[in-house]
């Protein structure tokens, strides 16, 4: 199974990704997730969205 991540950054546009991931929801092959550097991201049109992964925002880490 192939895996579609779409980072979303806090005032996203909530519009921006939703023809593409209607498009891979229909397939079995493909599993669409979500990542950002907080927990929950809120849209600009009010959507609240839980994150499936976490990416650590620490700057200047290797």
């Amino acid at each position: 199974m192939k895996t579609a991540l779409f980072f979303m950054m806090d005032q996203y546009a909530d519009w921006e990704g939703s023809y593409l991931a209607s498009q891979l929801n229909q397939s079995k092959q493909w599993s669409v997730k979500t990542g950002s550097v907080a927990e929950t991201v809120s849209s600009l049109g009010g959507f609240q969205t839980q994150i499936d992964y976490q990416i650590d925002n620490q700057l200047g880490r290797l």
